[in-house]
């Protein structure tokens, strides 16, 4: 048989736009290392013309994993599921 429960519907998730000015600024600083991670490595790359070199993969990647984790986490998180009820 099915389960009659009533089951509780979680509130729909914030939006980007519904989130607070300190957090949009916040996503669009580490989105900005992102962006300068992808132009440091292109602009050395083009000015020495050496595009293998653990030291530019340091910082890109460094840059990269700030930009990319900062940005996770500063988006709002969904709404977490109502423990059942017995």
């Amino acid at each position: 048989m099915a389960d009659a429960r009533a089951t509780a519907v979680p509130p729909p998730p914030v939006r980007f736009r519904e989130m607070s000015l300190v957090r949009r600024v916040s996503f669009w600083g580490f989105a900005a290392l992102v962006v300068l991670a992808v132009a440091f490595y292109v602009g050395w790359g083009v000015s020495y013309g050496v595009w293998i070199d653990n030291g530019v993969y340091a910082v890109v990647i460094t840059l990269l994993l700030f930009g990319l984790s900062g940005m996770w986490l500063v988006l709002p998180n969904p709404p977490a599921p109502a423990p059942p009820t017995s």
